[in-house]
């Protein structure tokens, strides 16, 4: 968001306007919301000009051209707000000009002005009586505050009629056959509160048996076999230490295993085992 200020100038032409009635404009709504800040200073309103708001326009124009906010035109005799002024037969004693981009509405732009002292300085300006406006697409705002070189034709200028920050159009002189001055705000019209409704009564809660509990019903795993277990052999008894045969004392007579003389032998008590267990 952007604004800036120029203040005063000085030259010697002549302005007039004749009677008439013009429409609300957005350079009407600027002067308005001028106004309405003027207002709560105790400071007198300014008058409207529709040539004002025709240059303002043309400036907001310029600036969206180039894009960014600026005081200065095209060059020439319009590049400074003196120029554009003489340019357009407007004479005036002192002239000041606002400036300022990327604000959505009317009263936006003017309290972001209020609250700059230059910009505020130009609003509150008591020497300006007239005032005009514009704006570009792209929210370029540009208004003018000028006094003109011949206090008396202060009353050549159009007189706003404002609702706020709102121009429901201008007129000159007198007030106008066929202008209709907007009729004073009527007071809201107040509803009687509506008694409170009493919440509907609660349902009582309906209240379950207890569920006596089951025992578990516990199912053998799918699939499982149980594992075969050995069969249990009975212990084995230990077997008593073999001793060896003692060996023959020379009472036996050996034979070889399996002769004929073995079978005509006696079992050898104190035999060895090496050639025969018998003896004859």
């Amino acid at each position: 968001m952007k604004f800036t200020s120029t203040i005063a100038f000085l030259a010697t032409a002549v302005a007039t306007v004749s009677a008439d009635t013009r429409g609300p404009t957005t350079g009407q709504d600027l002067c308005c919301a001028t106004n309405q800040q003027r207002a709560q200073s105790g400071l007198p309103a300014l008058k409207w000009d529709p040539t004002i708001d025709s240059i303002a326009q043309q400036q907001s124009e310029y600036q969206r051209s180039i894009g960014k906010i600026s005081h200065f035109g095209p060059p020439g005799p319009l590049n400074q707000l003196g120029g554009r002024l003489q340019a357009a037969g407007f004479g005036y004693r002192t002239a000041a000009e606002n400036v300022g981009s990327g604000f959505n509405t009317v009263d936006a732009i003017t309290t972001a002005w209020m609250n700059s002292p230059g910009h505020r300085a130009n609003i509150m300006g008591a020497s300006s009586t007239v005032c005009g406006g514009g704006v570009a697409t792209g929210g370029y705002y540009t208004v003018n505050y000028a006094s003109p070189m011949d206090t008396n034709e202060n009353k050549d200028f159009y007189t706003l009629q404002c609702s706020g920050s709102k121009s429901q159009g201008a007129y000159t002189g007198e007030n106008p056959i066929g202008h209709k001055p907007q009729p004073p705000p009527q007071p809201p019209v107040v509803q009687p509160p509506k008694p409170p409704v009493a919440p509907p009564a609660p349902k009582p809660p309906v209240v379950q048996p207890p569920v006596q509990p089951q025992p578990p019903v516990v199912q053998p795993p799918v699939g499982h076999k149980p594992t075969p277990q050995p069969p249990v052999q009975p212990p084995v008894q230990p077997q008593p230490p073999v001793k060896p045969p003692t060996p023959g004392n020379g009472k036996c007579k050996l034979v070889p295993k399996g002769s004929i003389a073995a079978g005509k032998c006696k079992p050898c008590k104190q035999c060895g085992s090496k050639p025969s267990p018998f003896r004859r």
